[in-house]
């Protein structure tokens, strides 16, 4: 092979090792996760990871014995295996399995773009566009999936629908299957981009429609055997165990309330503008140039497989995406479209890109031999031009980023003190309860479980978290005691965690004792039932009509009729809980600062 058809392949692999380098020089930096510590995603992903390595079920939840998995356990359960195999702290582990997934993760989009485009040029660019150095670090469930299932998805789905051949049927059905332990909006997009590629081939073939089923069923069922196995991993419990019934709404708390009409429309301008009139940076000029460029290429170019296959694409995607119009009104629920946008849109508007610098090659010729030093000039030129444009990005973030720059410092002390001794001398299935964010916390440095903790984070739909937070309160602050030890027993209860930041990770106050903020206290929504219950137990409440996560709030996101565990339950400062409970607590590790307590772990013992 001539050296100039070797260039791209000669440029990926100087691209995988020059992205690998700057990467690991920005990762070296961090001597934490660049996430808050309380209630930041990293945070909890480190939680799942810990909990798989200390020995628990991946396919059960990370930080609630007995849930559902609220981060999906396929990056976690590889994570954990990498630093397992390497013997690596799980937080170092994740920033160096982060380079692994960036070389990985170059080969598939490459392997994508050449099947799709067969052209070893286009497919470098698309690797620059889409699996850019900027989109690095992946530190979460969410970004691995973007980043790995999604080309896989898009690249069986493709050879399913051209070739019709059996094994590509299989590979679709197993990476069909992983998505649903991978991200389940990625799940449901592809579902429904399945569906509508399903849709569109009977519509083409209603008049042979016997044949064509004929044709194709054989097909789809090893897709089907292929896939239901692994989709049942996570759906069995869900479908036969809770019959799908959700005791408080998980989708609305956290994303803007697609129930309303102006937040539908202002999403939808909002979308369709970042793809299609971006001018606010390099990167989003280059995206806006490149997706025109691919509209007027797609007609303007001559019918081909490809060109109907990214129809298809385009259109299951915008009704992933879009469907709230539908699904609001008429069931009250959406598929969190700010995610689906993300999957989806985004590699819609790539593959549109691509096409587009397809379509300039074939207008120009670049493909013919006698242009093959013009090709090198102008794809070689873009490459450069993409290359710098993410590697700046990257470099701003490591600088720039606020988390950054919080993650170049270590862990509070005391937490890794905590970590030390939860890790040495507790199980992975202890429970332990403390306010929502100290126990965010715990499950994050250890994989301990917890009572309660984010409702968002948590990520359960079919776990009572409303319930569980004033069957916590009426612990901590209600006036029976042998209810209280009844709770301890249902919930297996074994310690009781309390440090300096209690009472200000639920409430803030001014000099004066007067509550001037709220941050993440017990709660639980506003009804007779849950009124009479919290009465009995003598719990003092405040009714108000708030927002749910303490990291959602304006005047986008829903709010809901609450009660909010009210400050006037603490005890003191550092016994916030009733004293009756204290006789029950045996303190088994503190943490001291100049001289002052401000940590402590109890053991609790009710038998």
């Amino acid at each position: 092979m001539d050296i100039k058809h070797r260039i791209p392949i000669l440029l990926l692999v100087l691209y995988i090792i020059l992205g690998g380098i700057i990467q690991y020089n920005g990762i070296s930096e961090f001597k934490s996760l660049p996430s808050p510590i309380y209630g930041g995603d990293y945070y909890y992903q480190m939680g799942v990871i810990w909990h798989i390595r200390e020995g628990g079920n991946p396919l059960e939840s990370s930080s609630m014995v007995g849930g559902m998995p609220g981060y999906l356990p396929l990056y976690a359960y590889i994570c954990a295996k990498f630093c397992d195999l390497f013997n690596l702290d799980t937080m170092k582990g994740m920033f160096y399995f982060s380079i692994v997934l960036f070389v990985v993760a170059s080969v598939i989009w490459f392997c994508l773009f050449r099947v799709l485009f067969k052209d070893d040029w286009i497919a470098l660019i698309g690797v620059v566009l889409a699996n850019g150095i900027s989109a690095y670090p992946i530190l979460k469930y969410t970004n691995f999936t973007h980043q790995i299932m999604l080309p896989l998805f898009i690249l069986t789905l493709y050879l399913a629908f051209k070739e019709r051949k059996i094994i590509y049927y299989v590979s679709l059905g197993l990476v069909y299957g992983l998505l649903t332990l991978s991200h389940m909006v990625a799940f449901v997009g592809a579902t429904l981009i399945i569906a509508t590629f399903v849709i569109y081939e009977m519509y083409k073939n209603k008049d042979r429609i016997l044949e064509y089923l004929k044709e194709n069923i054989k097909n789809w069922g090893i897709f089907g055997i292929v896939a239901l196995p692994i989709l049942m991993l996570y759906w069995y419990k869900p479908i036969f165990v809770y019959h799908l019934h959700r005791p408080y709404d998980r989708i609305h708390m956290d994303i803007m309330d697609f129930g309303r009409l102006d937040v539908q429309i202002k999403f939808l301008f909002n979308t369709l503008s970042s793809y299609l009139l971006n001018f606010k940076s390099i990167g989003g000029i280059i995206t806006t140039v490149l997706v025109w460029l691919g509209i007027y290429g797609y007609y303007k170019s001559e019918n081909s497989d490809l060109k109907e296959f990214l129809k298809i694409f385009a259109i299951g995607s915008v009704f992933a995406t879009f469907c709230y119009f539908v699904t609001e009104p008429l069931f009250g629920i959406n598929f969190i479209p700010t995610y689906m946008s993300y999957f989806y849109i985004w590699a819609t508007a790539i593959l549109f890109a691509l096409f587009g610098i397809n379509y300039v090659k074939n207008h120009l010729r670049l493909h013919e031999v006698e242009n093959i030093s013009k090709k090198l000039v102008v794809f070689g030129t873009i490459f450069v031009i993409l290359l710098a444009n993410t590697t700046f990005a990257f470099v701003n973030y490591i600088n720039n980023d606020r988390w950054a720059n919080v993650g170049k410092h270590p862990m509070p002390d005391v937490y890794i003190s905590l970590q030390n001794y939860l890790l040495k001398n507790t199980d992975v299935n202890d429970v332990i309860l403390s306010t929502k964010e100290l126990s965010f916390v715990i499950n994050a440095i250890s994989g301990r479980k917890v009572m309660v903790n984010r409702w968002a984070q948590q990520n359960d739909p079919y776990m009572n978290l409303p319930q569980r937070d004033m069957d916590a309160s009426i612990i901590l602050y209600g006036n029976d005691t042998k209810k209280k030890l009844e709770l301890i027993r249902k919930y297996n209860i074994s310690y009781l965690y309390w440090d300096y930041y209690w009472i200000n990770s639920e409430f803030q106050f001014d000099n004066n004792g007067r509550i001037i903020g709220m941050y993440d206290p017990l709660m639980t929504y506003d009804t007779k039932e849950n009124r009479e219950y919290l009465d009995k137990y003598g719990v003092k409440y405040i009714p108000m009509n708030f927002w749910i996560d303490p990291s959602c709030r304006n005047d986008n996101i829903r709010k809901f009729n609450i009660l909010v565990i009210s400050p006037q339950n603490y005890y003191n400062f550092t016994n916030p809980w009733k004293p009756d409970l204290n006789k029950y607590l045996v303190e088994v590790w503190n943490y001291t600062y100049n001289g002052q307590k401000i940590a402590a772990l109890y053991k609790i013992k009710v038998d």
